[in-house]
């Protein structure tokens, strides 16, 4: 029977009974159905919050007032949050799992389910949930799944602009696509006699419920669970439960984050079972004592009564180390109807601490006896967060947060995440030495924060609120404070009849999850504005945890936040805060936004945040490019963005969401490999070179280095000549300790550097044994001669027509072309190495943060230059036995300047190559590249280089590419972007090869440093134009060339945020009258 439904049965028996005096017998009578009413329908009776709110659901095309355009119903008939916890029949099956799909107290209701997809309101199937509805003609959809990603509607992507006008909390119901779900499931026959619960851990969109025809109950909120206790609306065999979910709603305005907008049962759905007297509820706390050293445990039990009478029943809490019992306690209880509470408090002397980084949990074992036994086990660690002297304190540490922002994204199920997927990204996460997450924009998985447990991760757990498309409300300037008061007024944080959806969310996240260990901080959510509803949701963490500090980004002006938590600050805004009497530690919620070829001044950030207290670290925005994976017409894989999959004619950001450190298979970036460098806890620094002494220090906020081992390598011109590993010691956290190194004496002639690496000596967690930690390199000197150039003794024949100039030696030939000045041929005995000549470049393929200031306009006028160099003249000079000099020089009108090639060639047929600007003006933009740019023979396709390496590089995201040789097929030096752009490039070069199979090919020396790209595409190939366009990996073929890019310097490629940020000044190319030089020589087998 429906709630509703007995109630009003009830009413009207009361007021038929008092209207007409009717006689005391009669009363008794009513009560009599009331006592029944208690016994067989106890659910609809002892639970009365929602007998206000009445089910507005319509069959009728025009649905008129609908629950999800009322922000003040957000639920119906839901339960209230409780925290996440498995219940078994035995302790000793609930010690050996973690979660419900063992327990004969659960039934998984994963799998194929019957779906009907409708584009709006009006064309939803009707009366669905009725026993006797044909629904034949449905599809099967896996569940749990978005259905957008299963061929119904239209994924779409977009920032913060709505997919909807912005008018909260109204949704245009043509809009509104829907899905229409029916399962049947049968109850276990062991189940009879108790309560049983409809259970979905996370639905993306409005959610009715029906079970047997009649209407259970209604869910908004994508990220929390939404359970209903069904047990009163069971029948005996096959039971048919009906959902429909509205893609929008009026949490769609709350749910405004940067992700795909997918839709449906989007995580598990499961039923599960408790007896009539069952743990309902616990809130642990598991805290430091005594300088740290005990520990403080407290357990708050709530365990219901639903057998109407009251009840014996014994309850027994243990603690165990290590399978090894060190804490038990038993009560007796007389449990009353209802709720019953019960604590349970223990000093535990000498605990073991838990941390990130050395993540120690102890079981809890939670054992409910009564006519049946219920057993539960959850991981509990003790540790102690505050907040002291403006730092952020981890077991009386000032800890620094090395993190990164997580989304939820699998590249081929959307927002449904497996358990195998994140612990591959945990697995990541920890090798590259990132030791804490925040949960952007929205609690994630049960199983993410039991697996931060137990790998050690700090985790920020941030509520499901984000209403960004509705505007920034805290902003200063003259335009926000003018326009404040009418966005506010319009806005859902400062409304109250949004005050409960606020509260909801917060209360959901917090009860859900409140007794993780790894959960460190709480977040009241993203972007969301900083109204009156903020304040009250803070104000209910601080009264409800005062275990933890809150934050919010959007109130870092304000009062309700602990931590100051600004998004994108600069480096120089944050080193102003930390020297002008900060009142809250400063951790950057987001920041070095990720997008693309980016991460650029991440060492430069991190010099700043180690140097000041009060900068606690930051979280990188993102972790991972939410790239979908489908296919092109020609069944090309490629992973799709904002414009893709159906959505070029909808709102959309394009690329906006490939955010991330990896790709959405999980491959990494080249610059995770920089987080990873940056981020490392172990430091090397050179003391003394002639004594060969370097101090390591330790800056760990709880390891000793006994746990690592560290082994040098001594390089000679980038090859290495010896090794050797290094005495073990301890070295406790935030201490040094200086070593020395028995390196032999460097008289040999060449470039001599020393690497260090930190390895584990065990397996660990997600860290194998051996892995590489940390590691650093050194210069320790160079010894040089000059060497004066063997010139042949015979002069290069000089060939001149009309078209062309030929420069004839010993097994070589060099060729120009009169018409354009290009060098044309560069043969040395067995065939045209050259396909183009060399022409001088000062242009990139943009990057998405060079689209974001505007570049390809604003240094436009060095694309033209690039493209548009005027041939003027071309000079020969017969050197005799010292060579050829050939000298071309062009105009260039769009920068009114003049670029110089000299060709020096040697009769041993070596080429120096020398490019100058003049009459240059410095009123000119920066330069995105200044270099050169010529094609060569696709055969010579081993690339080989000593330079920074082996990963791309650039001159603002280098610290972790170390100097070497190194070898390559020129197809590696290609990294595929999801959308095209620059890439490859590799700095601090001191020569590069290029040889065919044979060996034969060509060396590229300099006497100062430079950089380099080769690709078997034309730079224009990863160009997306002055407007960036819907380019994908497919675009880019292999061509039969090798495109080769010698160059002074490319600028940086930036990163402190991809919509207007420059790279650093030391990073930019100042425009000038700029010259470099090289030489190209032969290699001859």
């Amino acid at each position: 029977m429906n709630k509703i439904n007995m109630n009003r049965i009830l009413i009207i028996l009361f007021s038929v009974g008092l209207k007409n005096n009717i006689s005391n017998e009669f009363l008794k009578s009513i009560i009599n159905v009331l006592f029944f009413c208690i016994i067989f329908f106890p659910q609809d009776i002892l639970s009365q919050d929602d007998d206000l709110v009445q089910f507005n659901y319509s069959d009728d095309i025009v649905w008129n007032n609908p629950e999800w355009e009322n922000p003040e119903i957000f639920q119906i008939n839901r339960e209230e949050p409780v925290a996440t916890f498995y219940s078994y029949k035995t302790s000793k099956e609930a010690l050996l799992n973690e979660d419900w799909k063992n327990s004969t107290y659960y039934k998984s209701l994963n799998g194929k389910w019957h779906f009907y997809y409708s584009n709006d309101v009006k064309s939803r199937p009707t009366g669905f949930y009725d026993n006797e509805y044909d629904f034949s003609k449905w599809d099967l959809i896996e569940t749990p799944s978005n259905w957008e990603l299963k061929g119904y509607g239209i994924p779409f992507y977009t920032n913060k602009k709505y997919m909807f006008p912005a008018n909260p909390p109204f949704i245009p119901h043509e809009q509104n696509n829907n899905g229409s779900y029916i399962k049947f499931f049968e109850i276990p026959d062991d189940w009879s006699g108790k309560d049983i619960y409809l259970h979905f851990e996370g639905v993306s969109g409005a959610m009715y419920i029906w079970l047997n025809g009649v209407r259970v109950g209604y869910s908004e909120g994508s990220k929390t669970p939404a359970e209903f206790n069904i047990t009163n609306y069971l029948l005996k065999g096959k039971n048919k439960l009906s959902v429909q979910v509205m893609r929008w709603s009026d949490a769609s305005y709350m749910e405004d984050q940067d992700f795909w907008r997918l839709s449906g049962i989007e995580r598990d759905v499961y039923l599960y079972a408790q007896n009539k007297v069952s743990l309902k509820d616990f809130k642990v706390k598991s805290d430091l004592i005594n300088q740290y050293n005990d520990g403080d445990f407290k357990l708050d039990l709530k365990i219901d009564n639903n057998s109407l009478k009251t009840s014996g029943t014994k309850i027994t809490v243990k603690i165990f180390d290590n399978k090894e019992e060190i804490f038990k306690e038993e009560k007796d209880l007389n449990l009353d109807l209802g709720v019953n509470n019960s604590t349970f408090e223990k000093l535990i002397p000498d605990v073991k601490h838990w941390n990130a980084e050395s993540p120690y949990l102890y079981d809890l074992l939670i054992e409910i006896n009564g006519e049946e036994v219920q057993a539960t086990k959850i991981s509990i660690g003790f540790r102690n967060i505050e907040i002291k002297n403006n730092q952020f304190l981890v077991n009386g540490k000032p800890i620094l947060m090395k993190g990164v922002n997580l989304h939820d994204h699998d590249q081929k199920s959307g927002h449904t995440v497996s358990e195998e997927l994140l612990k591959k990204d945990l697995e990541l996460m920890k090798k590259n030495n990132i030791n804490s997450i925040r949960c952007s924009h929205y609690p994630k998985n049960p199983f993410f924060y039991r697996m931060c447990d137990k790998y050690g991760f700090y985790v920020i757990d941030e509520a499901n609120i984000e209403t960004h498309g509705m505007g920034h409300t805290t902003d200063g300037g003259e335009y926000a404070i003018k326009n404040r008061k009418e966005k506010q007024s319009k806005h859902p944080a400062y409304l109250k009849n949004w005050k409960k959806m606020h509260l909801d969310r917060t209360i959901r996240m917090f009860e859900r999850d409140k007794n993780h260990p790894s959960i460190v901080i709480w977040s009241l959510g993203n972007e969301a504005g900083n109204g009156e509803n903020f304040f009250s949701t803070y104000e209910w963490l601080k009264n409800n945890d005062n275990s933890r500090p809150v934050q919010y980004e959007g109130s870092t002006e304000f009062l309700n936040t602990d931590i100051h938590v600004p998004m994108y600050h600069s480096i120089k805004t944050i080193k102003n805060y930390a020297e002008n009497s900060p009142t809250r530690p400063l951790v950057l919620c987001e920041y070095s936004h990720a997008m693309g070829n980016s991460v650029g001044n991440l060492q430069e950030y991190w010099d700043v945040i180690e140097s000041y207290d009060v900068l606690q670290g930051g979280f990188i925005w993102d972790w991972v490019d939410q790239g979908i994976l489908t296919k092109n017409e020609e069944g090309e894989e490629y992973w799709a963005y904002g414009g893709d999959l159906g959505g070029e004619n909808f709102q959309n950001d394009e690329n906006f969401c490939n955010n991330g450190l990896v790709n959405p298979d999980r491959s990494p970036h080249p610059s995770l490999r920089e987080v990873k460098k940056v981020y490392q806890s172990i430091k090397f620094n050179i003391k003394n070179i002639e004594n060969r002494e370097f101090l390591i220090s330790n800056k760990y906020d709880f390891k000793n280095l006994n746990e690592f081992y560290f082994d040098w390598k001594l390089l000679r011109n980038g090859n290495q000549i010896s090794k050797g590993r290094i005495k073990e010691f301890d070295l406790l956290p935030h201490k040094s300790k200086l070593i020395k190194i028995d390196i032999s004496d460097l008289h040999d002639l060449g470039e001599y550097h020393l690497n260090i690496y930190a390895k584990k000596k065990f397996h660990q967690g997600l860290i194998p044994k051996d892995y590489i930690v940390a590691y650093d390199q050194f210069f320790l000197g160079e010894n040089k001669i000059t060497i004066n150039e063997n010139f042949n003794k015979k002069s290069i024949k000089i060939t001149q027509n009309k078209n062309r100039i030929d420069l004839n030696g010993e097994s070589f030939k060099i060729s120009f072309n009169k018409e354009n000045g290009r060098l044309s041929e560069i043969n040395y005995g067995k065939e045209n190495i050259i396909l183009q000549g060399i022409k001088p470049n000062f242009w990139r393929a943009p990057i998405d943060n060079d689209y974001g200031f505007s570049m390809p306009f604003k240094l436009r006028a060095w694309k033209k230059a690039s493209k548009k160099q005027d041939f003027e003249n071309i000079k020969v000079k017969n050197l005799k036995s010292q060579g050829v000099e050939v000298k071309t020089r062009y105009y260039m009108p769009d920068v009114k300047g003049f670029v110089e090639l000299i060709y020096s060639v040697s009769t041993n047929g070596k080429i120096n190559v020398k490019t100058s600007l003049s009459e240059i003006s410095k009123k000119l933009p920066m330069l995105p590249l200044f270099g050169t740019n010529f094609i060569i023979n696709d055969s010579y396709d081993n690339i080989k280089w000593f330079g920074r390496g082996p990963h791309e590089n650039y001159q603002d995201r280098k610290t972790s590419a170390l100097l070497g040789v190194y070898n390559y097929k020129v197809f590696q030096m290609y990294f595929p972007y999801i959308r095209p752009q620059e890439n490859g490039n590799r700095t601090d070069t001191r020569w590069i090869s290029l040889t065919n199979k044979n060996g034969n090919g060509i060396i590229i020396e300099a006497s100062n440093i430079f950089e380099f790209s080769s690709h078997h595409q034309y730079n224009d190939d990863f160009d997306g134009g002055n407007r960036k366009t819907q380019t994908h990996t497919y675009d880019i073929i292999r061509r039969p060339i090798i495109n080769l890019n010698i160059n002074y310097k490319q600028m940086g490629v930036g990163g402190d945020n991809s919509w207007g940020a420059q790279p650093h000044e030391q990073y930019k190319i100042k425009p000038g009258n700029l010259s470099f030089n090289y030489s190209i020589s032969p290699i001859r087998k």
